[in-house]
């Protein structure tokens, strides 16, 4: 087992070898009140280094469970609040953004930056077999559209595939974005296209059955329809650096990692629930050519709740074969229920999860669209059924827990190129109105350090959990068994939020980051087992 015990003194000797974590000799790596931590071990994907950690005990041995810094740590006498939340807002980040542009070099490398996150996404969808690609301009044969049941048969043989006599294919209506309005000129609708999976419904502790809808959404660039083969090795090895670098999409693989994202449905499913996933817009077989646009994404999913209950903008096509559009196609998915009714819980992966945020922003909060040159705001949403978020690998405590200049960035975005994409500290700062909230997500998760989920875990008010697991953001090197930990976590979650439920079941509720982190189950990431086994 590749771990350490070391002095404190000892620990920052060892970071500050480490050309990754630039750590200086002697500084504090962790913000105030967070224990010290203890030892180093290395992770290869997607870190490729020493990381910090904390000691567990793994049957009768000390074991290094490494995790992800705090980017930002707190100024010396300043409050988390005045730092973390204040200085993050919409208001502060457009000033940053203004004051940059006063200087030509960081105007250039800061809006150059920007347009990384306002641009077209080439499909995966479709690339190594036609079946399933479609024209997303256009107007789609949804029998085309790739079915659970394709995803069943060897080599792939996905637990998903048992859902496909539940499955409608459902295709939603929606505006093109600020971005492809202003500057692409772009008119007209764009299509949202994907899975409505029927549930059983979820049983309390006397078998009661509850209907309930979770609404995912996928991460960056993510299609969820897209060729995950097995065959594809998680990861390769550099033969000269040594280094470790996760699977690429290759000629029998679209995008790889995916099969796990389509587990965490068929969990849900098996565990009674509804089901809705789409493609976000600008991926995958969903239409648009901006899939950055995370606020305006939150939009969407209210458009997809409305459109289920009316019918208007709304396409299906059923499990028997059938397509139906309007309030007939409405009809069938409600089954005689109101989904101003059914319980519902929103989730996301990543860039998904920032679409959740904002969704949950938007509902609870106030409903603000700030991907214009003056932000918009008005009163929340404020619909009844909506039960909670569950965040997967998120930036749930906000720009300022990413790295210096992220913020700037985003200024950018939101003036120059209308479009919202990074959460900043309005969201965190008020998810104490939420209903309910879960952060799950890796240890060495490069998004947000673990200091930044636990704060937004502390600040959460409602029904709440935070799972970790040991391993980094990105699904293809993923061990199975974390994966089969999250699915679960997220059933724990769901099932306790429609239920009603105070607690959820298996929550650790870690009274420090240390706790948190050796909270996790006793499974390497794939790559970095190798280290950890020698």
């Amino acid at each position: 087992m590749r771990s350490s015990l070391m002095s404190a003194a000892t620990i920052f000797v060892a970071l500050n070898a480490s050309s990754a974590l630039g750590q200086t000799t002697g500084k504090p790596i962790v913000n105030k009140g967070t224990p010290t931590p203890e030892c180093s071990a290395r992770v290869n994907v997607d870190r490729n280094g020493e990381l910090p950690g904390y000691v567990a005990e793994w049957d009768g041995k000390k074991v290094c469970l490494p995790f992800t810094l705090t980017n930002q740590l707190l100024p010396l006498g300043v409050s988390p609040d005045d730092f973390y939340i204040k200085d993050f807002s919409d208001v502060r980040i457009r000033e940053k953004w203004a004051a940059c542009k006063s200087d030509p070099a960081c105007a250039e490398k800061t809006l150059t930056a920007a347009k990384g996150f306002a641009k077209f996404e080439p499909r995966d969808t479709g690339t190594v077999d036609k079946k399933g690609a479609i024209d997303f301009d256009g107007t789609v044969d949804l029998t085309t559209i790739r079915r659970p049941a394709y995803f069943g048969s060897g080599p792939y043989t996905e637990a998903i595939a048992s859902a496909d006599t539940r499955t409608f294919i459902v295709e939603f209506t929606a505006p093109r974005d600020s971005f492809e309005q202003q500057h692409l000129k772009l008119t007209g609708d764009i299509k949202l296209r994907g899975w409505y999976i029927r549930g059983e419904g979820v049983a309390d502790d006397t078998g009661k059955k509850t209907r309930g809808l979770v609404i995912m959404n996928n991460g960056g660039g993510s299609e969820f329809t897209a060729i995950d083969n097995p065959k594809t090795a998680p990861f390769t090895v550099d033969k000269t650096s040594g280094d470790y670098s996760p699977a690429k999409n290759d000629d029998v693989t679209e995008e790889p990692g995916i099969r796990y994202w389509r587990g965490f449905l068929s969990d849900l499913n098996a565990a009674g629930f509804d089901v809705l996933i789409t493609d976000r817009r600008g991926n995958g077989i969903s239409g648009g050519r901006n899939g950055f646009n995370t606020a305006e994404q939150a939009n969407d999913i209210f458009r997809e709740l409305d459109q289920l209950e009316t019918g208007k903008g709304l396409r299906v096509l059923g499990p028997d074969g059938k397509e139906s559009e309007g309030d007939t196609a409405a009809k069938a998915l409600r089954d005689g229920a109101s989904f101003r009714d059914i319980p519902v819980i929103v989730g996301g992966y990543s860039r998904g999860s920032y679409a959740t945020q904002w969704f949950m922003h938007k509902n609870f909060v106030e409903n603000c669209n700030y991907d214009l040159a003056k932000p918009t705001c008005s009163k929340a949403v404020g619909l009844q059924n909506i039960k909670g978020a569950i965040l997967y690998g998120p930036n749930s405590a906000g720009l300022g827990y990413r790295l210096a200049g992220h913020d700037a960035v985003e200024g950018a975005l939101r003036v120059a190129l209308n479009t919202t994409y990074y959460v900043d500290s309005v969201v965190p700062a008020n998810v104490d109105k939420w209903p309910g909230l879960q952060i799950i997500k890796g240890t060495w998760d490069y998004v947000e350090g673990l200091e930044g989920s636990l704060d937004t875990y502390r600040r959460a008010k409602g029904l709440k959990d935070i799972s970790v697991f040991l391993g980094p953001h990105i699904l293809q090197t993923q061990n199975p068994a974390n994966m089969k930990f999250a699915g679960q976590r997220m059933v724990a979650f769901a099932s306790a939020a429609i239920l009603g439920k105070k607690e959820v079941t298996g929550a650790v509720n870690p009274k420090d980051l240390k706790e948190l982190v050796t909270s996790a189950p006793h499974i390497w990431e794939l790559s970095t087992a190798i280290s950890a086994e020698n």
